[in-house]
């Protein structure tokens, strides 16, 4: 069975855009809507990749390609189109002069006089079409993530130099395929602790780059790590992540809500990363700098949907697709969930849609049984607790404490397990909470980061608030230093100029039982 990828591209003309909805014909039968649902295709300046699966369809069927718009009162100038069946290019023709539309001069039907030819690359600039991302980085590892426009041979090279890596063979060699949106994550391994590399991407004998990044310390390693983290980016505009870059953390994390897709349809869970993704600042700062992910709701499948929400499926596919993490849950327990090991520093990821409420509880029995086996067979001095719904029994009826015997059973179980703290988003404000210990544990940290880009909500009062922002975005940054006699975290908030507005510092021998 086939994969058919289109890919339209919009001029970037004043009205070039339109509201109609296009299809697209590969011969007389053989016709395919252009719609990704909750996206808004065919917009001024856009370009929109539309895929079907499951296609009788061969490549003899492909016999030409024809442009169709419903009624044609809203006109549309489209500037390329590309097609591709199960990866192969098979038409492309960009600089189109055809206008869409039902008035003089315009089109409602436009077959492209060329014929079946590849006349260019793409629609997009380069086949390299988002990325590269770092993702999950560890002393002897890392994860690269990028997207092509088709299935063409790519090659990574590393190098600790840029001399070396002129001269640098082939550190893997891998092919995009369709099935996976041409979304490629490579592992590559036999690196060296606190080591900054200098990489590049080959495709199809051009080179992209060169960026750089650095692998973590040594597991177990005592040391200093600077780390940042925020949730719910929205707005197209995402200037926040160059004010990150600045601080230039040795790795980040996307806390949930990473896009607003709100969809159970995976060409519109695609879209919506590959426009996330290709945010100017936030691009920049995921090809250099070591991230992770978690979701929450609304890049779910929707707003405060749980684990009986159809498209779950879906959602986590795109979700897997689209990161570089070192894992998503267990092979037999799906999720997005997974633990990551930076020197002494343990991260833990939880997903918080899955599987909530599928038996009563907020994470599910395998879940839950799984973060208390990882928290107490770590001996990290840090144990971050990731979660893109806060914890605190005092959150809104979308967190922890819309399930409180789980949140309960969470506080009850840290009560007994050394250097917890709590990570999260969600809100639309930045808080720095101390939540309530359970009988015989201690206040457990909870630093709560939200907006990147999306408008703020209003602080509110409570016993274990110590600080509390919503005067615009904002993001947090952690300083550890767990070299210390007495081991230490001081926590930044920071508005989207940079500015330090509230901080709080931590110390290890607080976060004992």
């Amino acid at each position: 069975m086939a994969i058919l990828h289109v890919t339209l591209g919009t001029y970037d003309n004043e009205n070039a855009g339109t509201d109609e909805r296009v299809t697209v014909c590969l011969n007389e039968t053989d016709c395919f809507v252009m719609d990704n649902a909750d996206w808004n295709d065919n917009e001024q300046a856009a370009i929109d990749v539309f895929s079907a699966e499951g296609l009788s369809l061969s490549r003899a069927d492909v016999q030409s390609v024809t442009l169709l718009i419903n009624d044609g009162e809203d006109r549309w100038q489209p500037e390329c189109v590309a097609v591709s069946l199960d990866g192969e290019p098979v038409h492309c023709h960009d600089g189109l002069t055809v206008l869409m539309g039902d008035q003089a001069g315009e089109e409602l039907e436009w077959t492209d006089p060329a014929g079946l030819s590849v006349d260019c690359l793409g629609c997009f600039e380069d086949p390299l079409t988002h990325g590269p991302i770092v993702g999950a980085t560890g002393a002897d590892f890392t994860h690269i993530w990028l997207r092509t426009d088709a299935t063409r041979r790519v090659q990574l090279r590393l190098a600790t130099s840029a001399a070396g890596l002129a001269t640098a063979t082939p550190a893997a060699t891998a092919w995009p395929l369709a099935e996976d949106d041409f979304t490629l994550t490579t592992r590559l391994d036999g690196l060296s602790p606190n080591t900054t590399y200098v990489y590049d991407v080959e495709i199809e004998g051009e080179r992209y780059g060169p960026w750089s990044f650095t692998t973590a310390a040594a597991e177990g390693a005592s040391g200093k790590l600077r780390f940042g983290f925020g949730s719910c980016t929205k707005t197209d505009d995402q200037p926040i992540f160059d004010v990150i870059s600045r601080y230039a953390p040795d790795l980040f994390l996307f806390v949930g809500d990473n896009h607003y897709g709100n969809t159970e349809s995976i060409g519109g869970h695609r879209q919506h990363y590959r426009h996330a993704h290709s945010r100017p600042e936030r691009a920049e700062l995921m090809r250099s700098t070591p991230t992770l992910a978690t979701w929450d709701d609304h890049d779910f499948t929707g707003n405060n949907t749980e684990g009986d929400a159809p498209g779950k499926d879906v959602a986590l596919r795109a979700f897997a697709e689209h990161w570089g993490n070192g894992a998503y849950g267990e092979a037999s327990v799906p999720g997005v969930f997974s633990a990551h090991t930076v020197g002494d520093v343990l991260f833990v990821l939880l997903d918080d849609r899955y599987w909530r409420g599928v038996d009563g509880s907020f994470l599910g029995a395998d879940q839950s049984a799984w973060l208390i086996d990882t928290l107490v067979a770590s001996d990290a001095t840090f144990k971050f607790v990731v979660s893109g719904s806060q914890m605190t029994s005092e959150g809104t009826g979308d967190s922890w404490g819309s399930y409180p015997d789980s949140q309960a059973w969470l506080m009850e179980q840290v009560a007994a397990i050394e250097g917890v703290v709590f990570l999260s988003g969600d809100i639309h404000r930045t808080e720095l909470r101390a939540v309530a210990a359970a009988p015989g544990g201690y206040d457990v940290p909870e630093l709560t980061s939200s907006p990147l880009a999306n408008d703020t909500s209003t602080c509110k009062t409570s016993d274990e608030l110590v600080f509390c922002y919503d005067d615009g975005p904002s993001f947090v940054m952690v300083e550890v230093d767990s070299a210390r006699a007495d081991p230490t975290l001081d926590v930044s908030v920071l508005d989207g100029d940079g500015a330090l507005v509230g901080s709080w510092s931590i110390k290890r021998s607080e976060l004992t039982p």
